[in-house]
């Protein structure tokens, strides 16, 4: 079971637990800016879940675009049982700001949405795939196009996706306890404004497999990361905000020493409350 942010957030004094970050804008884009505009210590994480007879997998990997300095691409691979996932997200690393992101599903069907993030509206695209075919997904015919609004809310808030909270929230955590952010997510064409808090977390058991060096397991130190979301304006579609698979509070754990995410804590459908585990970490080579 997740227990509740306030125990999961351990302070020597309880008056912290209130303690409320006030960052004017200009700070809070300031410090978003330090912290984002550098490519994590990491390059490569692999989340594994086990439950009943199926097993979820997710592989994350950051890196620059070639050619384009301000710019950074998040790739991720997922699958469960014979259904598969393949998504790129192009962003701005000095504020987590997506520009553009494509998702290509397999599994009975073939499909790709594409969403190219301009000033006024998301332009999504959907491609479905013939049975079979060896074409590229960019290369399927489109079969919809929709232009989707920005909620009228949304102001000067940076607009991203649902796998960049987990780079915003490694980020984040990096600075300490007590810090926070918002920023809102567009899943399909729903809206969400997302708040990240960071604070104290609790010893994690961990055992993963470091590329070119040995495994690491034991007990680790935490800081945590708390997301949670709530609908921006209303929904165009059925609640579809979760994190690696998981809704409710998430809460990433991350090791006070190397600052990698070792967990990630919330609800699975059909499960309840569960926890995935980092099995397999890629470091990034020295520049």
């Amino acid at each position: 079971m997740v227990a509740p942010m306030t125990e999961l957030f351990k302070t020597k004094l309880p008056a912290l637990f209130l303690v409320v970050c006030s960052l004017s804008l200009a700070n809070l884009a300031q410090a978003t800016e330090n912290a984002i505009a550098r490519l994590p210590s990491w390059q490569v994480l692999e989340y594994e879940q086990k439950a009943f007879w199926a097993t979820a997998k997710s592989r994350l990997e950051v890196m620059p675009v070639a050619g384009k300095p301000g710019e950074w691409v998040l790739d991720v691979l997922s699958s469960v049982v014979d259904n598969s996932e393949k998504l790129t997200v192009n962003f701005d690393p000095a504020t987590g700001a997506v520009s553009y992101r494509s998702r290509i599903s397999s599994g009975k069907e073939q499909r790709m949405k594409s969403y190219q993030y301009e000033a006024d509206f998301i332009l999504r695209e959907r491609r479905n795939g013939p049975s079979n075919s060896t074409t590229p997904p960019e290369q399927w015919a489109v079969t919809n196009t929709r232009y989707v609004n920005y909620p009228a809310s949304r102001g000067t808030t940076v607009v991203t996706t649902p796998y960049m909270l987990v780079l915003l929230a490694a980020q984040l955590q990096a600075q300490g306890p007590n810090q926070s952010m918002e920023v809102i997510v567009n899943t399909d064409i729903n809206f969400y404004r997302v708040k990240l808090t960071s604070g104290n977390g609790f010893p994690v058991e961990a055992d993963y497999k470091v590329t070119g060096a040995d495994s690491v397991s034991g007990k680790f130190e935490t800081l945590a990361v708390a997301i949670t979301a709530s609908p921006e304006g209303k929904l165009e579609d059925d609640d579809d905000f979760s994190v690696l698979g998981l809704d409710g509070e998430v809460i990433l754990l991350f090791d006070t020493h190397t600052g990698l995410p070792l967990q990630i804590r919330g609800d699975a459908p059909r499960i309840g409350s569960t926890e995935i585990n980092l099995k397999s970490v890629t470091m990034r080579a020295a520049p």
